[in-house]
């Protein structure tokens, strides 16, 4: 019986100890005494590859910037990229080789709203800070310890579009319909709009699905000119924007255009020209041109690296992911750990990368997106956006 006892208490020692070690090994993954290795999952060779492939720019950039200034005490950063195609099984499996093998302390980005959504249990399981962009809500509601989502919602963008051309603009009624992608993401910036809407008392008059790929809009833009809409929301990326616009020149059509962080990008100008007369977008973003601190140093940073990208939004996600990371590291101080990193980011309050990021408050139970979007329009002489307001929360409506 005593020797059953022993080797009962030698087990619980056993089991004791390798977990200890298991845990303090977690805790440690990615860091080494002058390096830290971090991941990001983004489409390279898919469907939107274009994004992906700015989005690393601008995190790439960063990061070298910051390892040339001797890194983060005394660390550098090492990237390591993994495409996933825009294809949720990739993403799944990057995610899976990023901790595994690689052992990287955090992942700057899963892919993209899907996939985010779909390795949600594998973060929290595997403890491993994420950085998304926070465009659903159980991306952070419940509070989720590991995944830190940042910028302004899409709601929130539309939100205080709607308000603008209402209280600014003094558009009362405005006569206004919604286009979409048959998207998960795309449907709630169409509710939102709808909901938006009916607090001010006005009813769309009209919302219809753009389908993806599609390389001609003219049913959809017959039926918005049919429907008398002056104001045209459109939740797509650039192809179905810039499919919809050029669209509805050809048809002498031209609405005021609403929509989100994914068309203000000064490319979808240049692509429609003149096209979009009035055009209006809620950012989570500031713009290229922007003459805050941080977008002065973004241009510095991209002129240094030779890089001149033609989705410079992504760029700018690029930029502002990697300054939350390098900030989180910072803060966490020279013996980081993954939970030290999770706690430093844990002290961020209104943290806006100077100027072009929603300004970004987390504590230990709340890690939601920003509340605060920027109004930016286009320019149709330059082709650029240019801001037409600061940072703004979605009004109190009585």
């Amino acid at each position: 019986m005593k020797k059953v006892k022993l080797m009962s208490l030698c087990l619980a020692i056993g089991f004791f100890l390798l977990s200890t070690a298991l845990t303090n090994a977690q805790d440690l993954r990615g860091i080494t005494s002058d390096s830290v290795k971090v991941g990001i999952i983004t489409d390279t060779t898919g469907v939107v590859a274009d994004y992906g492939r700015h989005l690393l720019m601008g995190v790439s950039d960063y990061l070298k910037y910051i390892n040339e200034k001797g890194g983060i005490h005394g660390r550098k950063i090492n990237l390591i990229h993994e495409d996933d195609q825009y294809k949720i099984p990739l993403a799944i499996a990057s995610f899976e080789k990023l901790v595994t093998k690689d052992e990287v302390l955090a992942i700057l980005h899963c892919g993209g709203t899907p996939q985010t959504m779909a390795l949600l249990p594998k973060i929290e399981k595997e403890k491993v800070p994420v950085i998304p962009p926070g465009m659903l809500v159980p991306m952070y509601t419940p509070y989720k310890r590991y995944v830190f989502s940042y910028g302004s919602t899409y709601s929130n963008q539309i939100e205080v579009l709607i308000d603008y051309v209402i209280n600014d603009l003094k558009v009362k009624a405005p006569k206004t319909a919604i286009v979409y992608w048959p998207v998960e993401w795309a449907k709630e910036g169409l509710r939102a709009s709808k909901d938006r809407l009916k607090a001010y008392g006005v009813d769309p008059v009209g919302e219809i699905e753009l389908p993806m790929g599609a390389v001609d809009a003219s049913s959809q833009v017959l039926s918005m000119k049919r429907a008398g809409a002056e104001y045209v929301i459109i939740f797509t990326l650039a192809p179905g924007i810039i499919n919809f616009i050029k669209t509805a020149e050809k048809f002498d059509y031209f609405p005021t255009y609403l929509t989100f962080t994914w068309c203000a990008d000064d490319s979808i100008l240049k692509a429609v020209g003149k096209a979009a007369k009035i055009y209006y977008a809620g950012s989570m973003f500031g713009v290229w041109n922007d003459d805050s601190p941080g977008g002065k140093e973004l241009r510095e940073i991209a002129q240094k690296y030779g890089s001149s990208p033609k989705l410079p939004t992504l760029y700018i996600q690029g930029y502002t992911t990697a300054a939350i990371l390098v900030e989180g590291l910072r803060r966490a101080g020279k013996n980081v750990t993954v939970e030290k990193f999770v706690d430093a980011l844990e002290t961020l309050k209104d943290f806006d990368c100077g100027g072009m990021l929603s300004p970004m408050t987390y504590t230990p139970t709340i890690h939601k997106p920003s509340d605060y979007s920027k109004i930016v329009m286009a320019d149709t002489e330059k082709l650029v956006f240019v801001p037409v307001t600061k940072w703004v929360k979605p009004r109190v409506i009585k």
